[in-house]
């Protein structure tokens, strides 16, 4: 706004006031452009300049004044001849075609913008690498099962080393495999994959909003809350006998497609939240046909072998519920259901209706804050009807059978690095009449987060007639990344 005030007190000469004779090439407008508004300004202040000096003629200053036109002036002289000779040089360079001074070249690339580079995406090598967690549990057993039951006992074991997997493999799925390493015994091992899926969010899939989780692959399925928990996460050395004898001695795992949704969430008068959860999994039917299923065991044992060519769907809907601020409750239901009569069949072609129920309730209940004194009640019940068909021969199971297991515990927190606990259960046996009992009081120590120590005793009757006691040591230990501590744990 000076400058256009100044042009207008001033106005611009004409070009015969100024030597501009030649045409002035784009470096010299720019110079002009530039140049110009400081000569305008400087004349613009001379008249400033030369009222301030104007006084007395006695004035002390008025010979500074004078000089300080003269300065003025030469300054504004020199300026404009060395305008006038930049117009000359560029008349002469121009006259020349197809030539360009070195010094103009370089004046113009000096002048140019610069074009801003394109952002670079810095990668880090560790972003391509998945967060890998080792879980390792050494057991030392003793006692007289070996001789009342025929299990293996009195030995030490690395009973089973798992390495897990995790890494983000787009901003809406998770990647995960998890590879066990059991001991069979007699120095032998058996590596498996255990769980290996991507588990992914459908609403950033689909760009909606949704809180729905699918997991595709090889996975534990939600039947109960026990048969979902991986080794080293288990609150005693051993699954409860409800497990091992109605599902399987790993539980049941298969491969399908798993979702988890959350079906409602409210708010009581006091401020505590209630949340209810469903998972719904598509499975084959394999879960029940491999020898490490319990009716894959009876029927290799009976010489047959099993075959599937339809899935089983799986449910369990969870309703957890704040009771305080320091006491909470989860009650879980779980069905299990063949879809279509081929889920599961014996290769002479009878047909296996398998159906399973379960029923599990969690309570928690803190002391204070820190959660030492905090109380742990857990039950799981489970009910399995299946219907084994015509018979098949070699002692298979025939008809229809149902069979039903339950077990709770309690726990305890002592310290803050120590829990004890007390198991008992009464559980059918799968395909047979047996009935296993158990009374199992332990102890777990954490002497640091990344290793635990626990101690367990267990008194079994099984009908008809047997009875047998043991004791576990166990050792566990992870290292490299690893998951949250379990939720019977206060950490």
């Amino acid at each position: 706004m000076l400058v256009r005030q100044l042009n207008r007190a001033h106005p611009r000469p004409s070009s015969d006031s100024f030597p501009f004779q030649q045409p002035a090439s784009g470096l010299i407008r720019v110079m002009r452009a530039r140049l110009l508004p400081l000569l305008l300004l400087t004349l613009g202040l001379m008249p400033a300049a030369l009222a301030q000096s104007t006084g007395t003629p006695d004035a002390p200053d008025a010979p500074d004044a004078t000089d300080a036109n003269k300065d003025l002036r030469e300054a504004l002289r020199q300026a404009l001849a060395t305008i006038a000779n930049l117009e000359k040089r560029v008349s002469q360079l121009e006259t020349v075609k197809g030539s360009e001074d070195p010094m103009e070249a370089q004046l113009r690339r000096l002048m140019t913008p610069v074009e801003a580079a394109p952002a670079q995406r810095t990668v880090f090598p560790s972003s391509n690498n998945p967060r890998i967690g080792v879980y390792m549990n050494a057991v030392i057993e003793s006692g007289n099962v070996e001789e009342k039951l025929g299990e293996n006992g009195d030995r030490f074991s690395l009973s089973e080393t798992e390495i897990d997997f995790r890494m983000p493999i787009a901003p809406f799925a998770e990647g995960v495999l998890v590879t066990a390493i059991e001991d069979e015994g007699n120095n032998e091992f058996h590596t498996t994959i255990e769980e290996g899926y991507a588990n992914v969010s459908l609403g950033g899939l689909f760009d909606f909003e949704s809180a729905t989780l699918a997991k595709i692959g090889r996975f534990r399925i939600p039947f109960g809350r026990d048969n979902q928990l991986h080794t080293h996460d288990l609150m005693q050395v051993d699954r409860p006998f409800v497990i091992t004898q109605l599902l399987g001695g790993e539980g049941l795992i298969g491969d399908g497609i798993e979702f988890t949704t959350p079906l409602a969430h409210s708010e009581s008068k006091d401020g505590y939240g209630r949340t209810t959860t469903l998972k719904a999994a598509l499975v084959n039917g394999e879960v029940f046909t491999g020898e490490e299923s319990l009716l894959g065991e009876l029927a290799d044992d009976a010489g047959l072998s099993l075959d599937s060519d339809a899935p089983v769907l799986v449910a369990r809907a969870t309703h957890y519920m704040e009771l305080s601020e320091l006491s909470n409750i989860e009650v879980g239901v779980s069905v299990l259901d063949n879809v279509g009569s081929n889920a599961v069949k014996v290769e002479s072609g009878s047909k296996i209706d398998t159906r399973m129920y379960g029923v599990d309730v969690l309570w928690r209940n803190h002391d204070d804050e820190t959660g030492v004194g905090s109380w742990l009640l857990q039950g799981e019940a489970v009910q399995s009807d299946f219907d084994y068909g015509k018979p098949s021969g070699g002692g298979f199971p025939t008809g229809s059978q149902t069979r039903r297991g339950v077990s709770v515990t309690a726990q305890r927190q002592l310290n803050p690095d120590m829990y004890a606990g007390l198991r008992v259960g009464k559980t059918d046996q799968l395909g047979t009449d047996l009935k296993v009992r158990n009374i199992t009081p332990y102890i777990s120590w954490y002497p640091d987060e990344f290793f635990r120590i626990r101690l367990q005793g267990e008194h079994l009757d099984v009908d008809p007639g047997s009875n047998a006691s043991r004791v576990f040591l166990q050792f566990s230990w992870n290292f490299g990344a690893h998951q949250p501590h379990p939720y019977w744990t206060n950490r």
